[in-house]
């Protein structure tokens, strides 16, 4: 770890945000720091153990809040994954109400970070299949102005569950509060798109980011760029339609505030040009990724005031 690495620790576990939350440290923009996450079950999940000796009220730890210093309400905060060091083992688990088809047991396997190879019946079994390698943060974000769960969704982010949020990418949300209060949490070695069995490869880690402030960006959507380049928006709502609406809406008025072209114009060209996944469909709140075909994405870049654009 170089002298300029902050190393936060485990401190500061909340499993709640509010607006006037105690700040639990803090960074400067444009350094690097290491924070280390429990996973969302908080380290309890394991294949030995039965679901009633489970505390349900330590689920869904996230680390924070952290103060990014000079933050004031209003900006946008550039948020920089470096690096992840995963637990060599994670857990993928269901329960009674839990998931897209609702179950009424519950179910845990235990998944090899490193090799990602799916055996049901536990070590030295007969391999399934092995799963895609797609590391990545499903919880992180900034305060919100009004007190939400720790596991819950919006603006802010929070547990948005897009697998493109790994090594080299970086995703810009608005803070609601002075001092931003970033938080993160959840990690998953790999995810199935919409998550529809209520769970991922839940693991801890060592996240290795960096945090940059934007001043004058104005309005923008939880915006992603993948390790690619490529540049997608969050849409969120209480269905799928509903997230994937809010989504295309803002694609439509990019397309056409960048273009040059009527909104008419822009929506006929975004149904052409729309890519669209399902980051999950298992909470009150889901989420998409939606991106633009044909190079169009970069309507989307998050530019700060002081920057020129080509």
């Amino acid at each position: 770890m170089t002298t300029d690495t902050q190393d936060l620790g485990p401190y500061g576990r909340m499993y709640e945000l509010a607006p006037d939350a105690t700040m639990a440290g803090s960074v400067v923009p444009g350094r690097e720091f290491t924070v280390h996450t429990l996973d969302s079950s908080g380290g309890q999940i394991r294949t030995d153990v039965d679901y009633g000796e489970l505390d349900a009220s330590k689920f869904f730890p996230v680390v924070g809040p952290v103060e990014v210093v000079g933050v004031e309400r209003g900006d946008v905060v550039e948020i920089e994954i470096l690096d992840m060091d995963l637990d060599p083992v994670a857990h993928t688990w269901t329960r009674s109400g839990l998931g897209l088809l609702g179950q009424d047991r519950f179910a845990v396997m235990a998944v090899d970070t490193a090799t990602l190879e799916l055996r049901p019946g536990g070590p030295g079994t007969p391999l399934l299949a092995a799963a895609q390698p797609k590391a990545h943060v499903g919880a992180l974000g900034l305060l919100t102005d009004s007190v939400e769960p720790a596991r819950t969704l919006g603006h802010y982010g929070g547990n948005i569950d897009f697998s493109a949020v790994g090594v080299g990418a970086k995703l810009w949300i608005t803070a609601s509060v002075p001092g931003g209060g970033f938080f993160i949490g959840d990690v998953h070695a790999t995810i199935g798109d919409g998550e529809v069995c209520g769970t991922g490869a839940e693991t801890g880690a060592s996240v290795s980011l960096r945090l940059n402030r934007l001043a004058g960006v104005g309005s923008i959507l939880p915006t992603v760029e993948d390790i690619d380049g490529r540049l997608w928006v969050i849409g969120v709502g209480a269905s799928v339609e509903e997230a994937l609406k809010e989504a295309t809406a803002y694609c439509v008025a990019k397309v056409a505030e960048h273009s040059g072209i009527s909104k008419d114009e822009a929506y006929l060209s975004v149904g052409l040009l729309l890519n669209v996944k399902v980051c999950q469909v298992v909470n009150p709140r889901t989420s998409v990724a939606v991106s633009l075909d044909g190079g169009l994405d970069r309507v989307l870049r998050v530019v700060d005031s002081n920057q020129t654009t080509a």
